[in-house]
C-alpha cells in the first residue's frame, strides 16, 4: 500500500482537445492492428451513397468529396493492391511506346525503363537496332532527367541544379524537335525544352515556345497536354492567375494524367479567379469545364454551380462527380449525430466542457436536411428532363434522397427495373436501397430474402462497406424486434428511434447487430461497434437465452445462417456470460460456466498472466496458495453463502471481503469481469461509479467482520483491508471531481487532503486506536508509507 493516497497530477489526456483525443485513439487503434492489415482510413465518416454510383472518367477517384481535403490516399484504399497498379500516366506513356515501337520492345521492358528500377539506356539500346533516332530521344531523356532531381519528401532540401548544363540540354531539345521527322518524337522533344526550361524559371520562353511550336505538331497526344499543363503553370507564377485557371481547368477535363497536377495547382484560389476565367471562355464547354473544376474545390455548396453545368452541357462528364460529391459533402451535416465525432469532421461540436453540443447537432443536421431537399428537387428535374447522359445515376440519386425522406413508394417504383450492368457500386447501392425500403412482413421467404441480402455485404473493403452493413444490421435487427416506423413523411424516419411493435425476438435481434461488429476491439473502423462492445451489454439471462439458442439443434435454415453471419463462438460467449454471472454475483453459476470454457481460450484472454486468487494489496508480501478462477468462484460462492447465514463469523466476512476486493481494479482477479484495464483508468476513465472502482461491497463486508468481535489480531487485518476500500473510494472522489484546468490542480489537490481525506480514514483510526499492539499493525506501520505517516 505504499504511496496509496500520492496524488501527483500528470499531464492529463483529458485536457486535450476533442480532436487530439480522437487523433490519440485512432493512432492507439493503429497499434492494436500494427500487426495485420489496417482498414484504418481518417478520412472516414458516415455516408451511405457510394460517389462510384456516379459514372465519371478514368482518374477522377481522388475527387469524389472527402474529408481529406489534398485528398491524399488513406491509410486503407480498396484500389490499392500490391504490387500498386499502373497510374493513367503510365498507361498512356507506356501504351504509347508501346504502339510507336510496334511491340517489337516487349511492354515490361517498356514499362521498367520508363517507370521502373530500369534505366532508359536499356530501352534506348534495344530500340537501336530498328529506330536510331528514337534511340537518341531515349538516352536525351535520361540525361534530361538526371539533369533535374527532385526531393523526395517535402522536409528535404531541393538538390542543387546546374544551370549551365540545363541551358546546353534546352538547345539539345531544340535542335532534337527541328531534326525529328515523326510528331511522336517532335513533341516529346518540345515537352522536355518546355520542362527544362521551368526548371530554370524561363517561364516567358516556354509559353512563347509553346505557341510557336505546337503547331508544327499535326497529330497531337496526351504529351501535348502535358507541355499545356507546364504552360499554365508558367502562366500563374507570371501572375496571370486567371488564364492559368481557365488553361488548367482545359487540362483537368481533356487530360486524365494531368488531373492531378491541374487540380493541385487551383487549390485555395480564391473564387473570384474562377469567375474571371469564365469570363475568359467563349465556348460553352470551356465554360463548363471551368465551373466543373470550382466544382470539385472543397469548403463550398456546389449546387448553383451545377445549375450553371447542366444549362452550357447536360452531358458533361464531370456533372455527376460534382453531384455525387454534393450528396457526400451533405450526408457529413444530415447525418450530424455519427459524424460528429469522427476524425475527419471539420465542424465544431463539442461545448466549453468538450462535449458533444445536442443543438449543435441538431442545428447541422437541419442545414442538411434543407440542402438535401434542395439536392432531391435538382436530381428530379435532371431525371425528367431527358436530357443527361446517365439517366440510372439521376434516378437512384432521387431514389436515395426519397428513401431519406421514408417516401418509399417513389423511391421504389425508381429503382425497380433500374438497370445497372457494368457498375458493380451502382447495383449496391441499388441492392441496399431496396433492402431497407422492402416489405418486411414477417415470414419465412421475407427473413430468408433479408438474410441473404445482408450476406451479400458482409465483405468490407472501405468505410462505406462497414457503414451500410451497419445500417443493414439495424434494419434486420429492428425487423426481428417487431419494431414499427412511424408512418409518417419526414426526413430519414427510418433511422431514428423505432417504435416498439409487440414482443420480437430479442435474441435474433442481437444476432443481427453482431452481423456488423467487428471481433475483439472493433473492425478498425471509426464508426461502428464490437462484439465485445455489444456483449458486455446483456445480463448473465439473456446470454444463457442467447448461447441456447445458438446452440439448438432444432434451428431451421434461416437461423443457421443468422448464428453463422454473427460469427459469435461458444468460447467467446461462454466466457462473456461467466464474466456477467461474476460481477452479478452469481459465483456458483459463474464457476459452472467457466467449466465450459477451453483452457487456451482462457490462455489466448490473458488468464493466465493475469489472475491471482489473492489481492497483492492485501497479502502485503506474504505468500499464499493460489486458486484457479474455477476453484476462486466455488470458494467465494461458499464464502457467500456463510455470510448471509445468522451463524456468520468474522473471518467468513472477512475472506468473502478479501474475494469482492480481489474482483476490483485493485485486486488481481479483475480478469474475471474485465478483459483488460489500464493504471490510468482512474484518471482518464468517465465512467468510475461501479463497485469495481469503489469496493463498496467489500467494504461493507469488512465493516461486517468487524462487527462480529474478532480476535485482535484478525480485526487489524479487517481494519487495513477496509482502510484499502477506504482509499479507493478517495482516489474515485479525487480523479471524478477533478477539475479539467491544470492550473486549478494544485489547489484542488490541497482542498481535497485537507477536508475530505479524513474521512476516508476511519479504518485506519481504528487499527491505531484499538490494535495498535498487534504485530499485523506494527507490519502495516512498517509496509505502509501511508499508514506510517498517518500515525505521525
Amino acid at each position: 500500500m505504499k504511496k496509496a493516497f500520492q496524488t501527483t497530477i500528470k499531464d492529463r489526456f483529458r485536457s486535450f482537445s476533442p480532436k487530439t483525443k480522437t487523433f490519440i485513439k485512432l493512432c492507439a487503434v493503429m497499434a492494436i492492428l500494427a500487426c495485420g492489415p489496417s482498414p484504418m482510413d481518417y478520412a472516414e465518416y458516415f455516408s451511405l451513397f457510394y460517389p462510384e454510383n456516379a459514372s465519371t472518367p478514368a482518374a477522377t477517384k481522388p475527387y469524389y468529396f472527402s474529408t481529406n481535403f489534398l485528398n491524399e490516399e488513406p491509410y486503407f484504399y480498396e484500389e490499392t493492391p500490391s504490387p500498386k497498379a499502373e497510374t493513367v500516366e503510365e498507361t498512356e506513356n507506356i501504351n504509347a511506346w508501346e504502339a510507336y515501337l510496334k511491340s517489337k520492345v516487349s511492354r515490361d521492358v517498356i514499362k521498367s525503363s520508363l517507370y521502373g528500377e530500369s534505366k532508359l539506356s536499356l530501352l534506348a539500346s534495344k530500340v537501336s537496332a530498328f529506330d536510331k533516332v528514337a534511340s537518341l530521344y531515349l538516352v536525351f531523356a535520361q540525361e534530361a532527367e538526371a539533369a533535374t532531381p527532385h526531393k523526395v519528401n517535402y522536409w528535404e532540401e531541393s538538390p542543387a541544379v546546374d544551370s549551365i548544363k540545363i541551358v546546353d540540354l534546352i538547345d539539345k531539345a531544340d535542335e532534337g524537335f527541328q531534326n525529328a521527322t515523326n510528331d511522336f518524337l517532335k513533341e516529346r522533344y518540345l515537352f522536355q525544352k518546355i520542362k527544362l526550361s521551368g526548371e530554370i524559371g524561363r517561364y516567358d520562353n516556354l509559353i512563347d515556345d509553346f505557341a510557336a511550336n505546337s503547331r508544327a505538331i499535326k497529330r497531337k497526344s496526351f504529351i501535348s497536354d502535358w507541355s499545356k499543363s507546364r504552360v499554365a503553370g508558367a502562366t500563374m507564377a507570371l501572375g496571370d492567375t486567371a488564364n492559368a485557371v481557365f488553361m488548367f481547368a482545359q487540362i483537368f477535363n481533356d487530360c486524365p494524367s494531368r488531373r492531378f497536377a491541374a487540380d493541385l495547382s487551383v487549390r485555395r484560389i480564391s473564387p473570384k479567379f474562377f469567375a474571371e476565367a469564365l469570363e475568359l471562355a467563349t465556348k460553352s464547354d470551356e465554360k463548363a469545364n471551368v465551373l466543373a473544376l470550382q466544382g470539385i474545390q472543397p469548403l463550398q455548396d456546389g449546387l448553383e454551380i451545377l445549375d450553371k453545368i447542366y444549362d452550357l452541357n447536360p452531358k458533361h462528364p464531370l456533372l455527376e462527380l460534382v453531384f455525387a460529391r454534393e450528396i457526400n459533402k451533405n450526408e457529413m451535416a444530415f447525418f450530424a449525430e455519427k459524424n460528429s465525432t469522427v476524425y475527419g469532421n471539420f465542424d465544431n461540436y463539442y461545448d466549453d466542457n468538450y462535449k458533444i453540443d445536442q443543438a449543435k447537432v441538431d442545428a447541422q443536421h437541419k442545414k442538411g436536411e434543407t440542402y438535401l431537399e434542395k439536392l432531391l428537387s435538382f436530381s428530379e428535374k435532371l431525371s425528367s428532363d431527358g436530357k443527361v447522359e446517365n439517366p440510372p445515376f439521376w434516378n437512384l440519386s432521387t431514389a436515395y434522397f426519397l428513401y431519406l425522406k421514408n417516401d418509399t413508394k417513389a423511391a421504389l417504383e425508381l429503382l425497380n427495373g433500374m438497370k445497372v450492368d457494368g457498375n458493380a457500386k451502382l447495383k449496391k447501392q441499388v441492392e441496399f436501397l431496396t433492402f431497407e425500403m422492402m416489405d418486411k412482413t414477417p415470414s419465412d421467404e421475407t427473413e430468408q430474402k433479408m438474410l441473404n441480402t445482408v450476406a451479400s455485404f458482409t465483405d468490407i473493403k472501405e468505410f462505406r462497406n462497414n457503414n451500410l452493413l451497419l445500417k443493414m444490421s439495424e434494419t434486420l435487427a429492428n425487423y426481428y424486434a417487431n419494431k414499427k416506423e412511424e408512418e409518417k413523411s419526414g426526413w430519414f424516419w427510418s433511422c431514428s428511434d423505432d417504435k416498439a411493435g409487440g414482443q420480437g425476438n430479442a435474441v435474433k435481434a442481437f444476432l443481427a447487430h453482431s452481423i456488423a461488429a467487428g471481433s475483439d476491439y472493433g473492425s478498425g473502423y471509426q464508426i461502428g461497434t464490437s462484439h465485445n462492445a455489444l456483449i458486455d451489454t446483456c445480463s448473465s439471462d439473456f446470454l444463457q437465452k442467447l448461447i441456447a439458442f445458438t446452440q439448438s439443434k432444432d434451428l431451421n435454415i434461416n437461423d443457421k445462417k443468422l448464428v453463422e453471419l454473427s460469427n459469435l463462438k461458444p468460447d467467446y460467449m461462454n466466457l462473456a456470460l461467466a464474466r456477467r454471472q461474476v460481477s452479478e454475483s452469481k459465483f456458483a453459476e459463474a464457476s459452472e460456466t467457466f467449466k465450459l470454457v477451453s483452457a487456451q481460450t482462457l490462455t489466448d484472454n490473458g488468464f493466465d498472466e493475469n489472475f491471482e486468487s489473492i489481492s497483492n494489496d492485501i497479502r502485503l508480501g506474504s505468500a499464499g496458495s493460489e486458486d484457479s478462477p474455477k476453484v476462486f468462484l466455488e470458494k467465494l460462492a461458499d464464502l457467500k453463502t456463510k455470510v448471509g447465514e445468522k451463524n456468520a463469523t468474522a473471518i467468513d466476512c472477512y475472506e468473502y471481503g478479501k474475494g469482492l476486493y480481489n474482483l476490483s481494479y485493485y485486486g488481481q482477479g479483475w480478469i474475471l469481469t474485465q478483459r483488460g484495464k489500464s493504471t490510468a483508468d482512474l484518471e482518464y476513465n468517465d465512467e468510475l461509479k461501479s463497485d469495481y472502482y469503489l469496493t463498496e461491497n467489500a467494504r461493507k463486508a469488512f465493516e461486517e467482520a468487524l462487527s462480529l468481535s474478532p480476535e485482535k489480531e484478525l480485526a487489524a487485518k479487517i481494519c487495513y483491508a477496509g482502510a484499502l476500500c477506504e482509499r479507493n473510494q478517495y482516489l474515485v472522489k479525487y480523479y471524478s471531481e477533478r477539475p479539467d484546468d491544470y492550473s486549478q490542480e494544485e489547489s484542488y489537490t490541497a482542498k481535497m487532503r485537507k477536508n475530505e481525506l479524513p474521512k476516508y480514514r476511519t479504518f485506519f483510526t481504528k487499527l491505531l486506536k484499538n490494535y495498535q499492539d498487534t504485530q499485523y499493525q506494527k507490519m502495516v506501520l512498517k509496509e505502509c508509507e501511508t499508514y506510517a505517516n498517518f500515525v505521525k
